[in-house]
């Protein structure tokens, strides 16, 4: 991640319009809801529900970036339901109303585990249509490993500015300190992210800037430590990787690496890869002054996978 050794923040605010070919009106959804399971080591979820009028046509989980929380989606989520799809949105463990001190992770296993039950509560409560993951920055590679690790889980992966690799800027001795004040001072302050990096709209980075469940603070030392070590490992398992997989990255991201982005359709042989990168666009895509472009691309890649059932 480029000049910023372990930040990786936030999920993208909501778009309002997009290319004429693919109308969405400004609603809320036809119903939505707030629950809570128990996920690794009995730590209370938070999760939300949205849902269209219809029977779904599919599901869309979404795993979140570092920092922010479920409810950011929520028009996101109203687009989504306009078009059939019912949408499930966790807060990660340490994050937004979930359970947990902030930001605390005791390994990245729990978030995989926590993911894991989101997406067998949405399975069992819409069967039987396409179930697609989408992972935002920490999200992304959260939603990578998983569909790494179970790929039999997914219909499909959308990662939108996901943390696969550090940057080059980033010296090696800053790494290593990191990971062992990780390791052994895990409540160590590391980082904190610029709020002007997450987009080049004002009015975006005022709203990020005023959200009381976004973490305002310094990122501890414990998180980072987990994600930079599951970053370290993801280059070397990307080409096993067996699920159709859209990736979304702007060039100008300040906060994850696009080289990261750009190498996963190199590495991938076994499923089908589609990559997009949008000329100056900052680290929350759905949220630049560009974001017309990137809906009706994730558009356009799900509408093929939207027609069918899925055959999980």
């Amino acid at each position: 991640m480029s000049g910023i050794p372990f930040a990786c923040v936030l999920g993208a605010r909501p778009l309002r319009h997009h290319p004429s070919g693919h109308p969405v009106p400004t609603i809320e959804p036809v119903e939505h809801s707030e629950s809570s399971f128990n996920g690794a080591q009995g730590t209370q979820i938070v999760y939300q529900v949205w849902k269209p009028d219809a029977d779904p046509t599919a599901v869309v989980v979404i795993a979140h970036g570092l920092g922010e929380h479920a409810r950011r989606y929520a028009d996101v989520a109203a687009e989504l339901t306009a078009r059939g799809i019912a949408v499930y949105a966790l807060d990660h463990r340490g994050h937004g109303r979930s359970a947990g001190r902030r930001l605390a992770l005791r390994h990245w296993h729990d978030f995989l585990e926590d993911l894991g039950t989101m997406l067998e509560i949405a399975r069992d409560a819409v069967p039987d249509v396409p179930l697609i993951l989408l992972g935002h920055s920490m999200g992304g590679a959260i939603a990578l490993t998983y569909a790494l690790d179970r790929p039999r889980d997914l219909d499909a992966l959308v990662l939108s500015a996901p943390a696969v690799t550090l940057g080059t800027g980033t010296p090696k001795v800053v790494i290593a300190v990191g990971k062992v004040l990780g390791r052994f001072l895990p409540w160590v302050p590391v980082e904190k992210i610029d709020p002007a990096s997450v987009s080049r709209d004002p009015e975006v980075v005022e709203r990020y800037k005023a959200d009381p469940l976004v973490h305002h603070g310094m990122i501890p030392a414990g998180i980072a430590r987990q994600l930079v070590l599951t970053m370290e490992s993801l280059p070397g398992r990307i080409p096993a990787l067996r699920v159709p997989t859209l990736v979304l990255h702007g060039s100008a991201d300040q906060l994850t690496d696009v080289a990261g982005s750009r190498m996963i359709p190199d590495l991938v042989t076994s499923a089908e890869c589609t990559m997009h990168v949008y000329d100056g666009l900052y680290h929350e895509l759905f949220n630049e002054p560009e974001r017309q472009q990137v809906l009706g691309d994730l558009l356009d890649w799900l509408a093929p996978r939207l027609a069918g059932a899925s055959t999980k």
